[in-house]
């Protein structure tokens, strides 16, 4: 299968690793088909959730099969946008929703409701399966951190950034513990997905407020 998919890719790009990295995915996704083909034939799927997420974005190197920068690890879209699913025929919908935000503490939420169950006080997420909760929120967070953990029982002395999204805006804020030399971001990210006019200091208004949202979110001090 997976030299088939090369095959398919080969001449798409001057590039073999982009054209392996193609090819990958579609394997994947025809193995996905596969499984969901089985839970439609054996009468399972109206009675079966099926949550899809993946744990970093990713673009592909050109010139070797690795992850570029901006990507995985990285506070940027490249590596913290990634596909959110929800299959469950016969309750939710089909479509595609790129205007409202998720994140993927979402997914337990969901899951505790569609099941009568409700979510702990701990939990921040929602349930994606209802539309005022998704329609309603207005930011979401999140923070990059060392790939090696740093402390066992202290996740500020692994923090590199922190973010958010609010609106068409998204904030990334530096934490000087492990990025004393790293500039606040603030980008326009409807117009600009690709992260490339940094706002900060055009905007301060702006910064100041999200910067607040952050804090309210997580202040991000380190444990005596």
């Amino acid at each position: 299968m997976l030299f088939r998919s090369l095959k398919k890719y080969r001449d798409k790009t001057p590039h073999l690793p982009l054209a392996k990295y193609w090819a990958m995915c579609e394997w994947f996704d025809e193995t996905v088909g596969d499984l969901l083909g089985h839970l439609d034939e054996k009468g399972l799927a109206e009675n079966t959730i099926v949550l899809f997420v993946i744990d970093n974005g990713w673009i592909n190197r050109t010139d070797r099969s690795a992850y570029a920068l901006r990507s995985k690890r990285s506070q940027y879209e490249g590596g913290v946008r990634t596909p959110i699913m929800v299959r469950w025929p016969g309750h939710v919908k089909p479509k595609m929703d790129t205007t409202h935000l998720a994140n993927s503490i979402d997914l337990v939420p969901t899951v505790l409701a569609a099941a009568g169950l409700k979510p702990t006080k701990e939990m921040q997420g929602i349930n994606l399966l209802d539309a005022s909760a998704v329609a309603n929120r207005d930011a979401i967070f999140g923070e990059i951190l060392e790939h090696d953990i740093q402390h066992m029982t202290d996740p500020v002395a692994s923090l590199r950034f922190r973010w958010v999204i609010e609106s068409e805006w998204k904030l990334i804020l530096p934490h000087p513990g492990r990025e004393p030399d790293a500039a606040t971001e603030l980008f326009h990210i409807t117009t600009d997905p690709h992260e490339l006019k940094n706002f900060a200091a055009e905007r301060p208004q702006l910064v100041r407020h999200l910067t607040k949202r952050i804090n309210d979110w997580w202040p991000a001090k380190s444990k005596p």
